[in-house]
């Protein structure tokens, strides 16, 4: 689970910025905190704010510690650095995220100059419950240092993370949690102690799922035979109309007329290499999301190793009429997209969704939330989103510490702002102070120049 995340000169922040998920003292809804002898956290958090203050950046902040462990420097980074003030072009941009991974908390970090590409310095540490820090490693490129710290204890750990840390220390494109975790699948068999390493880098890409708008979550893993009456149970009574899903299976041909030769080469050739790492034993078939807007389809290798794609269509009330989802309103393409956190599926899992409520009706909207809030009670699975729906306030659903602002100052930097700094007083409704200018953190108006242009 998600602790805390902490961010500087990136996009519209400047100096660091904090999201926090410790919970509060708060006695409201106390069954849905996760709870242990180290820490209490929210499963939730609604950040809000005015357009352009700064909650999309802070999502993609969140994406880019993800892709630059999972994938390497994503495109147009160079300029990713706070701009409006133009020495932060050399200087660091800094990264700090701390979560749960098998009831320990870690920290990890780096430091990279983005106009340049450069990792400064990266570090992994345990934080033990009396409050110290256990060192895994720590890395500074510049000085060329790579140093191993009191966490691994068998000189057969520490003499294989020395050696690749050591091969690492002048390589400023790539983080040494990358480089420990490419191809060593038999490293992390033969040194059990090695494969915290492991099970850090699967958080990072496999717990961790970040959403924007125009993206899904995690390819609708929870689309198969076995769930279809379950969710159109859900997309019913949540008053899509939908009565019935089928798996249908879709022509090799047709496929190719949506894909490219290069994009479809690409896909077989991903699928071939993850059937020939699965293991036989399983009985299960690796399979790769495809995804356009408004259509998806799943390929996968079948017992007899030919290419199966799928898709999912939907019948209406008693009509044994079945569409394509490009035919199904916008509000219930982005309902499909969503309705993965309400799913055991979702277990464990970080879901942070940029403005959830696109496409939705507000009353959707909260709902979806109220569903997600009384799930949380059994599931250990956080949810953060963007939005502008103050009904979410309103609905008075949430815990005050499970509410944050952003919002810019005068020199146009993004300011995380959790609901319980403002100290509103016990009969002080949020959503009456959200319009009341108790918060002040919706969009500010110029009224005479308004007016101006009008007239």
């Amino acid at each position: 689970m998600l602790i805390q995340f902490s961010v500087s000169n990136f996009l519209s922040f400047d100096e660091t910025e904090t999201l926090s998920m410790i919970a509060g003292k708060a006695r409201k809804n106390i069954d849905r905190i996760y709870k242990s002898k180290k820490i209490k956290l929210t499963k939730c958090e609604v950040i809000l704010g005015a357009n352009a203050s700064g909650k999309s950046n802070l999502v993609s902040a969140l994406q880019f510690i993800q892709q630059m462990i999972v994938k390497g420097l994503p495109l147009g980074f160079s300029n990713k650095y706070f701009r409006l003030k133009p020495e932060k072009k050399n200087l660091p941009s800094e990264f700090e995220i701390q979560f749960l991974s098998d009831s320990k908390i870690f920290v990890y970090g780096f430091s990279i100059i983005l106009s340049t590409g450069s990792i400064i310095n990266e570090y992994l540490y345990e934080q033990t419950s009396n409050g110290s820090k256990k060192e895994l490693f720590t890395r500074n490129t510049v000085l060329e240092k790579f140093n191993v710290g009191t966490y691994f204890r068998t000189s057969e750990a520490l003499s294989k993370i020395l050696n690749y840390g050591e091969d690492s220390v002048s390589d400023q494109e790539t983080l040494f949690l990358s480089i420990i975790n490419k191809n060593k699948r038999k490293m992390f068999l033969d040194i059990q102690e090695l494969k915290v390493l492991k099970n850090i880098y699967e958080w990072f890409s496999e717990k961790l799922n970040v959403s924007f708008p125009e993206s899904i979550l995690t390819g609708y893993p929870y689309f198969t035979d076995t769930n279809l009456d379950e969710i159109a149970e859900l997309l019913h009574a949540l008053g899509t109309g939908i009565s019935k899903l089928k798996i249908v299976e879709v022509p090799i041909d047709k496929i190719k007329t949506k894909f490219s030769d290069e994009i479809y080469n690409r896909i077989v050739s991903d699928l071939e290499k993850a059937n020939a790492h699965s293991n036989p034993s399983l009985k299960k078939h690796p399979k790769i999301m495809a995804r356009a807007y408004k259509e998806f389809y799943t390929f996968e290798i079948d017992e007899n190793n030919n290419i199966k794609i799928t898709t999912i269509e939907f019948s209406h009330e008693s009509s044994n009429i079945f569409f394509d989802l490009n035919e199904e309103s916008d509000g219930t393409a982005r309902l499909l997209d969503l309705i993965e956190i309400l799913f055991k599926i979702s277990d464990d899992r970080i879901f942070i969704i940029d403005e959830i409520d696109r496409c939705l009706h507000p009353s959707m909207t909260v709902k979806i939330i109220e569903l997600f809030l009384s799930m949380a009670k059994k599931r250990n699975t956080q949810l953060i989103i963007t939005s502008h729906e103050s009904r979410l306030l309103a609905s008075e659903i949430l815990r005050n510490d499970e509410i944050c602002f952003v919002c810019k100052n005068t020199q146009g930097a993004s300011i995380i702002n959790p609901l319980e700094k403002y100290q509103l007083r016990a009969d002080k409704k949020v959503y009456a102070a959200l319009f009341d200018g108790t918060l002040n953190n919706g969009p500010i108006f110029d009224e005479d120049k308004l007016h101006n242009l009008v007239e």
